[in-house]
């Protein structure tokens, strides 16, 4: 890749997100998550700590385990911005910035190999301005879900060199990064995207097989830190929230955005429709899924937890660009799609317009901490959640400002004791060295006069997810040394058998006129 290459996709990186760095990122769906979890990560991480899970400030100081639960990768990208001393709506601006110029990258890197230099580059720009990925950022505000674009390329690349050594490490990597970005997109591109990507190539070599199920065994364990707590601590907190508003089959997209998605999906599938691949067989697929036109396909029991059907169209854009970039699609057959695509250009415009011009009070958000609910205690008063003006579901603290709050509560009488810290597993009440049952929502304990501390305790979820995480990784870095030995399970395919070795293949017919040993040296070698 070249430096004009890297210079133009930053330049259009930057004119895309212009407006945002002029007026703000707006008031959009998620903007007090990506403020708040911003500003959280930038304080943390100027005082040293790379990865805090916990949000002291949420809920009005009662605290929340947000990040035990939502994956750290784009919040780690703006938080160290903010570390810099950049103010949190400019750290956005500037992280957005980023991750969209690295989406647009690995996009190149993808199509550089089967497209000449002008056109992967123009593919590049595609992605990286295609309407879903700029409604991503301008109206849902998404900041984890914007950065997952990064990892589709690159995971299609991987698939593609497989089973080369190098495929299996940078599948095996692209995915684990998937996976700390966003949880619901990796189980989306697994079944929509990898799938049949696999599938494809088994077809054609079998050998990719034993590499593939090593990478997506390898990028789990590297993503081992994340995964194993959210998969265990769900019923620590009120998760039940999230499942009962936001679940994929109740929502209906002809009534939340009529505008956009109906005609973005008929225009992805216009454009892909003049190539007969799998690209265009993919494009129609999640299109069409992502209209919630598949019956019973959102209550399945594990594609109902991804929320949003919508969300496909991060998969339907990158196959859309890919298709006619590496088919070369001709322009006339393409320009019914081209036009439609007027629509959704226009509503998020219009959209991302209103938003910028709305106010926000961000003293406000910083002193109530709007965290997302579901991270709320388990057993928590969920009626306290109302409404309003400010954002989209704010707790109603009143009853609970009084309680003590800090790490150390002097106790004057006998009698329980509730503190104003939502109660989760890593939180334990001590005296004199000695720990005291408590239960929750709040932090609630038995007392008789004296001095309590709360301390933090590991859990074995964060000791074992750390272990098994360092652990992939050494075996990453083992892999990926050169001259190391274990690098042949990746580079040989299931079943071959090196030639030019009698002992070993029976009665193997020599090349007619050439000695053993010479046959052996000019043999190929295996893939």
């Amino acid at each position: 890749m070249t430096r004009r290459t890297l210079l133009t996709l930053a330049l259009v990186g930057f004119a895309a997100l212009l407006p945002s760095f002029l007026w703000g990122p707006g008031k959009t769906h998620d903007y007090q998550y990506a403020y708040l979890w911003t500003q959280h990560f930038g304080e943390q991480m100027a005082a040293g700590h790379v990865y805090e899970r916990w949000l002291p400030h949420s809920f009005e100081g009662l605290g929340s385990p947000s990040f035990y639960f939502y994956p750290p990768l784009a919040y780690w990208v703006t938080g160290a911005i903010v570390a810099l001393g950049v103010p949190v709506p400019q750290a956005i601006n500037l992280g957005a910035l980023a991750l969209l110029v690295a989406s647009g990258l690995a996009m190149h890197r993808w199509l550089a190999e089967r497209a000449p230099p002008a056109s992967a580059l123009g593919g590049a720009i595609c992605y990286m301005v295609a309407p879903y990925h700029l409604y991503d950022f301008y109206v849902r505000g998404a900041l984890a879900e914007f950065a997952a674009f990064i990892w589709l390329p690159l995971i299609a690349l991987a698939i593609d060199r497989l089973p080369t050594r190098r495929g299996t490490l940078l599948l095996a990597a692209s995915f684990a990064g998937l996976l700390i970005t966003h949880l619901p997109m990796a189980m989306l591109t697994g079944l929509f995207l990898v799938a049949p990507l696999l599938v494809a190539r088994c077809r054609r070599d079998a050998a990719i097989l034993l590499p593939a199920a090593g990478a997506g065994l390898l990028s789990a364990a590297a993503a081992a830190f994340y995964l194993l707590p959210v998969l265990t601590l769900q019923d620590h907190v009120s998760i039940a929230m999230l499942w009962t508003t936001d679940q994929a089959s109740t929502w209906s997209i002809w009534s939340v955005h009529p505008a956009l998605f109906p005609s973005l999906s008929v225009a992805l599938i216009l454009l892909a429709r003049p190539v007969r691949s799998l690209w265009g067989g993919i494009v129609a697929v999640t299109a069409i899924a992502a209209l919630g036109l598949i019956p019973l396909l959102w209550e399945i029991a594990i594609l109902d937890k991804v929320q949003f059907p919508w969300r496909l169209f991060c998969i339907a854009e990158f196959a859309a660009v890919t298709a006619m970039v590496r088919h070369r699609a001709r322009p006339l057959l393409t320009a019914p799609g081209r036009t439609l695509l007027i629509f959704p250009y226009l509503a998020t415009a219009f959209t991302a317009a209103a938003y910028m011009r709305a106010p926000i009070d961000y003293a406000t958000i910083d002193r109530i901490g709007p965290d997302a609910v579901e991270y709320l205690p388990a057993g928590f008063d969920t009626k306290r959640v109302r409404r309003d003006a400010l954002v989209h579901r704010r707790l109603d603290a009143d009853a609970w400002r009084s309680l003590p709050r800090g790490d150390t509560i002097r106790v004057t009488r006998t009698g329980p004791v509730t503190i104003g810290r939502a109660a989760f597993p890593i939180w334990q009440v001590m005296r004199e060295g000695t720990a005291v049952p408590s239960t929750g929502p709040l932090i609630r304990f038995d007392a008789t006069p004296g001095v309590y501390r709360v301390v933090r305790v590991a859990l074995w979820q964060e000791r074992w997810g750390a272990a098994i995480s360092l652990a992939a990784l050494a075996l990453f870095v083992l892999l990926a040394l050169p001259g190391a030995s274990l690098r042949r399970l990746c580079r040989r395919p299931i079943g071959v058998r090196r030639v030019g070795h009698p002992a070993r293949s029976g009665n193997a017919a020599r090349p007619t006129g050439t000695p053993g040993r010479a046959a052996s040296r000019s043999a190929p070698p295996a893939a």
